[in-house]
């Protein structure tokens, strides 16, 4: 029978989707299903059929996984934050590192016998920067997160005001909830990206492993507002004094980045400083309130370790670091190369990747403002790369980097993706060159959709 939107259905679950969607086998077709998690039986109903699969909302669990654990969070199921913090962690792993395996089988047509994924240190209060959005419901200033959306809805899902989260420090919720209180006071309205009205954009809390916390308020350009955000700043600094630094930027654009275009003021520190350490190996860092880092330190830690591990570095070689952000990977391998070279399009990023540099005490290292997906353009200027490290963002790389690597032909490419899907395509758009020789998951984010790959591709 012809499967219709709105039917009900029985179906078990064979395994998790990247995207935390569980997968059925319906008549032969793949069905998508919110809520259930591989082991279940579930009762669930059809919102969308298209021609190759459909998508299931779980009405009523039949019978339960044994892989079934009772979430911690109250908020979860209706936070869009967490995806499977009712999978235990061990499922939740080894799940991932089956995701990452299928794409580069499915997409990027390789066989490989992947490396024991490994896992995140901590899988509970592991993030050092949460994001929270303001949002206006008519004379009710909202302050958290964003709502999960349910299967087949689509748009912009409300705020929720979150009063705790276990994915961050418990200081973190106290802070979100005083800043919900300031701001609710102030009698300022949130900025609504539909009309550019509004003021109060979004809070940003880092909190680093060498205790030092950063407090970012992000507000639409109005100078004549200004005076509470600096009264916000005051009373935060007053009431939380682990606070190294607040800092205050505004944003025009009505993109919903949580990431201010200019800095208007700071108190305290104009940079936190980051420690990652792994093998012996100590790197220090410089983060400023609109930088880049990885939000799990101790992940981090764990991936660093693997691009290490990959890398094979001696200490003669060359290593070429694109899209380096901040320079995080590129300077934690610096002590074993003879030349680092980071090429990153944001220019503050730049700027801290040198400022990282020198915190380190290393002369072996140059970063550059380049944008790769225009290519580089004088491939032949550049030094020879021995190995080769690329992050791309989660939409992978730009056709013109792909060909700029294949000019360059570094004997050895380690990938850092945090999407199975671009980087199986990536590593396909490569093969004819390069083969995939390890591969080995990370799993920086427990109880959400998201994992990290580390590869090893090598020139044939």
């Amino acid at each position: 029978m012809e499967m219709k939107k709105d039917d009900f259905i029985e179906c078990a679950i064979e395994s998790l989707a990247f995207g935390g969607r569980g997968i059925a086998r319906v008549d032969g077709m793949a069905v998508f299903v919110s809520g259930g998690l591989p082991g279940d039986t579930v009762r669930a109903r059809v919102v969308r059929v298209k021609k190759r699969f459909a998508e299931a909302e779980a009405e009523e669990v039949l019978t339960p996984s044994s892989h079934r654990v009772e979430p911690a969070c109250p908020h979860f199921g209706v936070c869009g934050g967490c995806a499977v913090q009712d999978l235990a962690y061990p499922e939740q792993l080894r799940q991932k590192a089956d995701q990452v395996r299928s794409a580069l089988k499915r997409i990027g047509g390789v066989e490989v016998v992947m490396d024991e994924p490994v896992g995140s240190p901590s899988i509970w209060r592991y993030r050092n920067k949460m994001e929270f959005v303001f949002e206006q419901d008519g004379g009710d200033l909202r302050l958290g997160l964003r709502q999960r959306l349910a299967a087949g809805e689509k748009g912009l899902p409300p705020v929720i005001d979150i009063e705790e989260c276990r994915l961050c420090a418990e200081r973190d919720a106290d802070m979100l909830r005083a800043v919900r209180e300031f701001c609710r006071a102030s009698g300022l309205r949130a900025y609504d990206p539909k009309t550019g009205k509004g003021f109060w954009r979004h809070l940003v809390i880092r909190r680093t492993l060498l205790g030092e916390v950063l407090a970012h308020v992000i507000t639409a350009p109005d100078a004549r507002r200004y005076n509470q955000v600096k009264a916000l700043g005051a009373a935060l600094v007053d009431r939380f004094p682990e606070l190294t630094s607040f800092a205050h930027s505004s944003r025009a654009r009505r993109s919903l980045s949580a990431e201010g275009e200019i800095v208007e003021f700071r108190l305290g520190t104009k940079v936190v400083e980051e420690m990652v350490a792994h093998g012996g190996r100590e790197a220090r860092y410089h983060i400023s309130p609109n930088g880049f880092f990885q939000t799990n330190t101790a992940g981090a830690a764990e991936l660093f370790g693997a691009v290490r591990e990959y890398a094979g570095l001696t200490g003669g070689e060359t290593v070429l670091d694109l899209y380096c952000g901040s320079g995080a990977i590129g300077i934690f391998l610096a002590d074993r190369a003879a030349r680092v070279i980071g090429y990153e399009f944001s220019e503050e990023s730049v700027a801290k990747a040198w400022s990282s540099a020198r915190l380190n005490d290393l002369s072996n290292c140059e970063f550059v403002a380049a944008n790769l997906d225009r290519g580089i353009e004088d491939v032949k200027a550049l030094p020879k790369p021995d190995v080769l490290v690329v992050d791309p963002p989660r939409s992978g790389m730009h056709g013109n980097a792909i060909e700029a690597i294949l000019a360059l032909a570094p004997s050895r490419i380690v990938a850092v993706s945090c999407d199975p899907n671009t980087l199986a395509r990536d590593v396909k758009r490569l093969s004819e060159h390069y083969t995939l020789e390890r591969a080995r998951a990370v799993d920086m984010f427990p109880h959400t959709h998201h994992v990290e790959t580390v590869a090893l591709l090598q020139r044939r």
